[in-house]
């Protein structure tokens, strides 16, 4: 397929309407329902929401948040404001405002950064938007936007216009809004494309939240510029059940999907208690592995369980990328299976110098190739103070290209800790290996104790060699303690704080010291509801040590 020529999301959006009106998209229901719309009966669906919205006085380069529960709600409404030049920033509805929620929490933060725009929310909580921050006035349930699509004015637009803002999932603090232009989008979306070799003819199918950038532009936008045929399972229902989007895949024949750690983890539980359906696989060539750092035990047992469904491994496709560069950075050859390499722990921790290692040690770490960067995306490899690296030296991720944000709405000071002249600091910190990207984890996840930077999620694989010890029941972070002069380790555990919790203490502490040198200073027991998660399923690290900080955990356990 050709690169996709720049323009606006609109133009594409009617551009594929006419192109390939028998194509659309379908929403799959709890009972395995479906519900399909073509593309022609989307667009006038949109079209009557955007008279609705103009109607109120909502025009072109008004924000607006969309706070709406299902695929079948957010996408016409999404289309409307595309078409209209009104700039959507999509969120994940809360359940409710009267007690501690975190998506009512970013909510209210974003009606507040986006200076009280119009929210349009799901009637499915319609009892529970009752809330002083956001007035009634400002609200539009989705029931009310009943307009004429006849005379619905779209807006043409243009590529450097702002598309719509896309708020960070907040691994790492508070919500910021990134600017994405039409240029932006499409620059990755034209990437994308070429780089799995998108054709109309393929079938998406998504679990994968629509106000997260995967789910958004991974398997919307970018299925909607080349006309592909989509179908949306509701992320409710997929953690609830995990085979919906099992039999969804076997059912449409699909050959393009995702599925990072979080879901890989539940298909993995989910598969090890049932007994084999009836399941073919063999259609699928691209299921995409990002969002959060790749566990490498994970994607080989989900690719195990898979392979008797006639999955090929080569499927499976790892690749880097983060909502500030419209969603995809770097993406390997989707004709090779995953590749796994395995590096020296001390020399990577100490010296910050990746060393290949095929032998058989135990004090090493396995990393996922995820591949060169794409067409319009620079990429390289810094120091702490901003001096390019050569390959092998860990350092930060540096990106600049079309994709990338111009910056935070709103937020100059953000913008500039953020940029370093053209090129943009993601927060990552990796290194080159013949000219692939590996990830070896985020800055603000580091823990410094004694001179040696250690990586959180490193440490929580070491510990999940220990066979006591499941995928999601730990949690490691660093708490610097002033007296100490060092990040403290702090480990949290799911588990009752018993003689059994504290024999496992004991034997954590052991291995750490034996493999590492490193000193665990406390043990936190958690329930598995105390981890915080963002809407791809990443852990929240940050609000574990700030929850500590406040002494917000009953239980201390000290070895």
């Amino acid at each position: 397929m050709k690169e996709i020529n720049v323009g606006t999301l609109s133009d594409k959006i009617r551009a594929t309407v006419e192109k390939y009106p028998g194509h659309g998209i379908g929403f799959i229901g709890p009972g395995q329902e479906q519900t399909f719309f073509s593309f022609p009966e989307l667009l006038k669906t949109s079209a009557g929401f955007l008279h609705a919205l103009q109607q109120r006085g909502i025009g072109a380069g008004d924000q607006v948040i969309l706070s709406l529960e299902k695929g079948e709600e957010i996408i016409p409404v999404l289309w409307a404001c595309l078409l209209g030049g009104i700039i959507p920033a999509l969120l994940q509805p809360p359940v409710s405002f009267t007690e501690y929620n975190p998506a009512a929490e970013k909510t209210e933060k974003v009606f507040q950064i986006l200076n009280g725009p119009y929210v349009i929310r799901s009637h499915y909580h319609a009892g529970s938007w009752s809330v002083s921050r956001i007035p009634v006035e400002r609200q539009i349930e989705f029931p009310e936007l009943s307009g004429d699509p006849q005379k619905a004015l779209f807006h043409p637009g243009k590529p450097e216009d702002l598309a719509l803002i896309q708020f960070s999932s907040g691994s790492t603090g508070e919500p910021k809004g990134v600017r994405l232009s039409h240029r932006n989008i499409l620059a990755n979306i034209g990437d994308i494309v070429k780089g799995i070799r998108l054709e109309p003819d393929d079938i998406s199918v998504n679990w994968m939240p629509l106000y997260h950038d995967m789910g958004l532009v991974g398997f919307h936008l970018t299925p909607s510029v080349v006309g592909v045929n989509q179908y949306f399972v509701d992320p409710v229902d997929f953690v609830k059940n995990p085979s919906l989007w099992l039999d969804s895949l076997h059912r449409f024949r699909c050959t393009i999907t995702a599925c990072p750690n979080f879901g890989q983890f539940l298909i993995n539980r989910y598969l090890s208690r049932k007994s084999d359906p009836d399941w073919n696989f063999s259609s699928l060539r691209i299921i995409f592995n990002g969002a959060e750092p790749i566990s490498v035990p994970v994607m080989k047992a989900f690719l195990g369980q898979l392979a008797p469904f006639g999955l090929n491994p080569a499927a499976m496709l790892p690749a880097y990328g983060l909502a500030e560069a419209t969603l995809a950075v770097t993406i390997p050859d989707i004709f090779q299976p995953a590749e796994v390499r395995t590096f020296l722990r001390e020399p990577m921790l100490r010296q910050g110098m990746a060393t290949e290692y095929t032998g058989d040690d135990p004090n090493t770490i396995e990393l996922v190739n995820l591949g060169k960067p794409l067409d319009h995306c620079e990429l390289k490899i810094t120091s702490g103070t901003g001096h390019f690296l050569e390959e092998s030296k860990v350092g930060n991720v540096w990106i600049r290209g079309n994709n990338v944000t111009s910056g935070y709405f709103g937020s100059p000071e953000h913008d500039d800790s953020l940029f370093s002249g053209t090129w943009m600091k993601t927060g990552d910190l990796g290194f080159i290996s013949r000219g692939d990207l590996f990830i070896t984890g985020r800055s603000k996840d580091i823990i410094f104790v004694n001179g040696i930077n250690y990586y959180a999620h490193d440490l929580e694989d070491i510990a999940l060699r220990m066979e006591e010890i499941k995928t999601g029941k730990i949690i490691i972070t660093g708490s610097f303690d002033e007296l100490l002069g060092r990040d403290k380790v702090l480990v949290f555990l799911v588990g009752s704080p018993n003689d059994e919790m504290r024999l496992l203490c004991r034997k954590i502490k052991n291995r750490f010291s034996e493999l590492l040198g490193l000193t665990t200073d406390l043990f936190i027991p958690i329930r598995s509801a105390d981890i915080p998660r963002t809407s791809s399923g990443k852990i929240q690290r940050y609000k574990l040590t700030a929850r500590f900080h406040k002494g917000g955990f009953e239980h201390l356990i000290q070895i």
